[in-house]
């Protein structure tokens, strides 16, 4: 997991500037909080998608989580809440990927985005949500059970969250930050 912290020299010196109270600087401290995550898992969502050449978000989607750690409210710009990005990482159904399952001799493969993979003593089928093809293996010698084959999507989304989400952190918080302080101090001192 990666961690980001908020440097507090910068805060307070961002607080100083506008002349905020420590209640406005609470509130949009987590207004900006939520804010940033918000926007790092709508561009880590459409982000993961063309990188991983997923057929849709929803894939992805719904391996982010964002979780609200509670800190202090007294005024110590260290001890202030804080926002984990959780990404769920297992293997995702060939089904979701974009590309084409095929027959071969020894089972079946998958080409596209995603690389070109085989899948040896499986065969082809339609999966029972989508209705779309996919790779799928008996887990015994019997007709039943069967489970669908996965690809491995770990490496690239770390290699993605590293790269391209986790350096705009930084930028994201502090815009929403001084955005919503600033109108917070200028619609107080209007009344």
């Amino acid at each position: 997991m990666l961690d980001f912290d908020v440097d507090a020299d910068e805060l307070r010196r961002v607080v100083e500037e506008l002349g905020a109270m420590p209640k406005e600087v609470n509130a949009s401290y987590n207004r900006a909080l939520t804010r940033t995550a918000a926007t790092l898992r709508r561009r880590s969502s459409k982000g993961l998608q063309s990188e991983l050449g997923l057929r849709r978000a929803k894939a992805i989607r719904k391996r982010l989580k964002s979780i609200r750690v509670k800190g202090s409210k007294s005024g110590d710009y260290r001890k202030m809440a804080s926002i984990r990005l959780w990404y769920g990482l297992n293997d995702i159904a060939v089904a979701e990927f974009k590309g084409r399952v095929s027959e071969t001799a020894a089972g079946a493969g998958y080409s596209g985005p995603a690389g070109n993979h085989s899948f040896p003593g499986a065969f082809v089928a339609k999966s029972r949500g989508s209705k779309r093809r996919t790779i799928m293996r008996r887990k015994g010698r019997r007709r039943l059970p069967v489970h669908q084959e996965t690809l491995p999507i770990k490496d690239q989304v770390d290699v993605y969250v590293e790269d391209n989400i986790f350096d705009q952190l930084e930028s994201i918080f502090w815009h929403h930050f001084r955005d919503d302080l600033e109108r917070r101090v200028a619609y107080l001192r209007a009344k």
